[in-house]
């Protein structure tokens, strides 16, 4: 997963969202944006990479594969403007 930070201050972003956007496609990873000032996505992110490394622990041959992209995208999607 790449994460992009500073979300909630744009004069301090030294990257803009459109590259992590294209570097992590690029790499075949989930990106997002965080704010580590006002925790948006933060807890998102880390549940997230802790789902993918448990399942990828604990993952029986016939179960499918989870997908860490498909959960950050529900996840996001389903934040609306009001969570964190």
């Amino acid at each position: 997963m790449l994460l992009g930070n500073k979300v909630d201050s744009t004069q301090d972003r030294v990257v803009k969202r459109e590259d992590g956007e294209n570097l992590a496609k690029e790499y075949g990873v989930p990106f997002m944006e965080t704010s580590a000032k006002n925790g948006l996505n933060v807890d998102l992110a880390f549940m997230a990479i802790a789902k993918e490394l448990k399942h990828r622990s604990m993952k029986l041959p016939s179960e499918p594969r989870f997908r860490l992209h498909d959960y950050v995208k529900k996840e996001v999607k389903g934040a609306g403007c009001c969570r964190s």
